[in-house]
């Protein structure tokens, strides 16, 4: 006589909380509904940036040289450019290649998601638009966190050029020394090997298969090289409107670009404030201050902040219109090489 195995008529267990909830949100509708509406939360972040300084901005922005005003965006959209080259380069490094147009699509899109209160949301969007292209969402996230990690190494060395002007105000005083101790520290995990053990680290805690060879000295310095250039030009971007109501010179310029990357990483480390509202503007006005006075160094920071606010959305503007594009074309998206 057969038997039967009593587990087989044993009903089957029922699907575990966690799992429903997978399936209910893997549903196209639901998934659609959730971009919607984090988009929406991104435009709506933007507009309140926007109008929430319209205030201060007016005061100063038609006092400055338009031609000034003008050539500030152009040194924005190149910054923004070598920011897009050194994603890419760490992506290509990570075994995810991909073409610069769709490098600029992931980077600036997401990008947009910084004026959301908490720095995830822009980690998120762009592992999101990396999956898309082709990239896997932890390979997309760890190309994030390595460009982050190697920009902010960047800006501490390039920082440099602003400490004496921290250093000769009250409220820039403290953190002079603070930037001194982190440089070694930023150097020292920018090294190939540190980088490829904290990078095979996080693959290991989010169960994903290593990376499987070392990130080499190349990529390092490209993508280092990459994100100088950025701050360079974000620096220049902040000179020319200094020079819009004052003479600050070269010393100025150094130290504009000085003041630019640091005040960028102190407000992407401020991570519950959208876009480092607030924390950029005071450093950057902390360093004008000895060349055009604190009323309209603050008034500089703002309005710096309103062309970069503009700037993001031109570019996803024009990212978004060319992903639009190619979908209708239906043209492949990532390259073997």
């Amino acid at each position: 006589m057969a038997t039967t195995d009593p587990r087989e008529s044993e009903p089957a267990a029922p699907k575990s909380i966690l799992a429903r909830a997978r399936t209910v949100i893997a549903r196209p509708w639901i998934v659609n509904t959730l971009r919607i509406l984090f988009i929406a939360a991104v435009l709506a972040a933007v507009a309140y940036t926007v109008v929430s300084s319209w205030k201060d901005i007016r005061d100063y922005l038609f006092d400055l040289a338009w031609q000034s005003v003008l050539l500030a965006f152009v040194a924005a959209f190149a910054g923004m450019a070598a920011n897009i080259m050194a994603w890419r380069s760490i992506v290509t490094q990570l075994d995810s290649p991909v073409t610069i147009t769709t490098a600029a699509r992931i980077t600036l899109l997401g990008n947009l998601a910084k004026y959301l209160p908490g720095s995830v949301w822009s980690y998120v969007a762009q592992m999101e638009l990396g999956k898309r292209a082709g990239i896997p969402r932890a390979r997309a996230f760890i190309a994030s966190l390595i460009a982050v990690g190697l920009s902010t190494t960047a800006s501490l060395l390039l920082g440099a050029l602003a400490i004496p002007a921290l250093a000769a105000s009250d409220e820039g005083k403290p953190f002079v020394p603070i930037i001194i101790a982190l440089i070694p520290i930023a150097l020292t995990c920018a090294h190939p090997k540190i980088l490829t053990r904290l990078v095979e680290l996080f693959l290991k805690i989010v169960r994903k298969p290593p990376l499987g060879h070392a990130i080499t000295w190349r990529t390092v310095n490209t993508a280092t090289a990459w994100s100088a250039i950025a701050y360079v030009c974000f620096g220049v971007h902040l000179w020319l409107l200094a020079n819009a109501a004052a003479t600050p010179g070269v010393e100025g310029l150094f130290r504009s670009i000085g003041a630019f990357a640091l005040a960028m990483t102190c407000g992407m480390l401020v991570i519950v404030v959208p876009s480092g509202i607030g924390v950029r503007d005071a450093v950057i006005a902390t360093a004008l201050t000895p060349y055009v006075g604190f009323g309209t160094a603050a008034g500089i920071a703002v309005v710096s902040r309103l062309v970069f606010t503009l700037a993001d959305l031109i570019a996803a503007g024009a990212a978004g219109a060319s992903a639009f594009t190619e979908m209708r074309h239906h043209r492949p998206a990532t390259k073997d090489a």
